[in-house]
């Protein structure tokens, strides 16, 4: 058996993806199911591209027992997909309807049934047939892996969406953290087939260094996983109960009752407005529409169609704009002269720098640098 430099690549990679799998499922802490689905599909890539020593392997025995081994990779788009709705919904359990999701996997699996039946005596698969249905297998894997990418990428706008309705948390690393797996993965699966287009079905040997780039994407997706898993665990997000997007609570209740009268909806903001400037409860950074619904004796729902539908404007604003005003207060005042920026924003309520000079540009067109300096010269 002769191992090549694209061979041993494959070999770390792979075998660094087991032994991380293997982890996230032994993992006590996080999020178990969240956890299991994401290694499933690390553990269906690792497998994929280990496919030169499977095929050393399987071989002696029966390649068809290797065929049907590859046909797991049919289960990587969903385990993908069921990792992101799991790792944002947490709450959500395992019901039999999750069973749809092997469709395609049970149906390439009956087409390998169908090509090996068509052995003829000298128990071969004619060419012309093998190359079909080689075509078919990859054809409907990729748009099976995009289609999953596509409903990943809606499901994580949706929660972010009903995030910033219930939270003022300004931590939104887990967005960006699921943003550019989706992103990596989709551009993987890209490198992939152009490999596929290139070597196997165009038959383009000049092209034989996209499999060094492929393989080499796929360790660099391995390797950000793990970076990303030990790093930040509180990636995972912890379970909270939320309300539904804004838009379902409106129909809801106007179907059940009248919504509230102008008159009404301002009296209510007005004692929020007042609570939020008197008692400050912005200051705390995990500030959450059920918190403040406790601080003004108001309803988590009716706050959420309050705030969110009434003003127009998300409760993560709405909460920001709080902290901004005060922040401004803090960088213009003698008293707090000596503070930095930094401590200024976590003073006010922020827990990331970034986060605050975003927001704050946001809301008076300078930065927090600049705007204090301006305000010092204003005042001198």
């Amino acid at each position: 058996m002769e191992i090549t430099l694209l061979n041993a690549i494959e070999l770390v990679a792979g075998f660094q993806a087991f032994l991380f799998a293997v982890y996230l499922v032994l993992k006590k802490d996080g999020q178990k199911i969240s956890n299991y689905f994401i290694a499933i599909f690390i553990a269906l890539l690792a497998y994929n591209i280990l496919d030169y020593f499977a095929s050393f392997i399987l071989n002696s025995f029966s390649e068809n027992i290797k065929a049907f081994l590859q046909m797991f990779i049919y289960l990587a788009a969903p385990a993908l997909f069921l990792h992101i709705k799991f790792f944002l919904f947490p709450d959500t359990r395992l019901r039999a309807k999750n069973l749809v999701h092997t469709i395609v996997y049970l149906a390439t699996l009956m087409g390998v049934v169908a090509l090996i039946l068509s052995e003829n005596e000298d128990g071969v698969i004619p060419e012309e047939t093998e190359f079909k249905y080689s075509l078919m297998y990859y054809a409907v894997l990729y748009i099976q892996m995009y289609t999953y990418l596509f409903l990943s990428y809606r499901l994580l706008k949706k929660h972010k969406e009903i995030f910033f309705e219930n939270y003022s948390n300004t931590n939104t690393k887990r967005y960006t953290y699921l943003k550019r797996l989706i992103f990596l993965v989709a551009g993987l699966f890209l490198l992939s087939f152009v490999n596929i287009l290139t070597r196997f079905a165009l038959q383009l040997e000049n092209f034989r260094f996209i499999s060094y780039v492929v393989i080499s994407a796929v360790l660099f997706l391995f390797c950000w996983l793990i970076f990303n898993g030990l790093k930040s665990p509180e990636l995972f997000v912890d379970k909270k109960n939320v309300q539904p997007p804004v838009k379902d609570l409106v129909k809801e209740k106007s179907k059940i009752s009248k919504l509230e009268t102008d008159e009404e909806s301002r009296e209510m903001l007005e004692n929020v407005n007042r609570i939020m400037v008197e008692k400050e409860p912005f200051l705390d950074a995990s500030l959450s529409l059920h918190t403040l619904a406790s601080e003004t004796e108001i309803p988590a729902r009716e706050l959420s169609i309050l705030i969110n539908h009434h003003l127009n404007k998300h409760f993560f604003d709405f909460v920001n704009e709080f902290r901004i005003e005060k922040a401004k207060e803090l960088l213009t005042s003698p008293d707090k002269k000596e503070f930095t920026v930094l401590e200024i924003l976590y003073e006010v309520g922020f827990n990331s720098k970034s986060s605050f000079n975003t927001a704050f540009k946001k809301h008076t067109g300078l930065t927090p640098t600049n705007y204090r300096k301006k305000h010092s010269l204003s005042a001198a």
